[in-house]
């Protein structure tokens, strides 16, 4: 069995929401979702290592989070990570979760 290094609790979602990068902006469900990253259900995926920016609506809350492409999967989408920001802390209030360090 792997030991599991996620350091905040992830809520499975759906999730409404958009993610934007180099190619323009596209709607999204966003799963997996915590103050650390999330995954994101998309038929197009950005490269790993890209840049983007994803927005989670949680409930009448939309947050805008900058993140980066760790993986992807071309048939199921891909997994952002984000980074210790005024944003990510943004996220966790809204979540209710611990918020990141940094």
């Amino acid at each position: 069995m792997t030991e599991d290094r996620r350091r905040f609790t992830r809520q499975p979602g759906p999730f409404d929401g958009t993610w934007s990068g180099s190619s323009g902006n596209r709607d999204c469900r966003i799963t997996d979702l915590s103050p650390g990253g999330c995954f994101i259900d998309s038929v197009t995926a950005p490269e790993p290592g890209a840049a983007i920016e994803v927005t989670v609506v949680l409930g009448d809350t939309r947050i805008t989070v900058p993140g980066s492409v760790v993986y992807r999967d071309r048939i199921q989408g891909f997994g952002v990570r984000f980074p210790p920001s005024d944003q990510s802390r943004a996220l966790a209030y809204a979540m209710g979760a611990e918020p990141p360090n940094g």
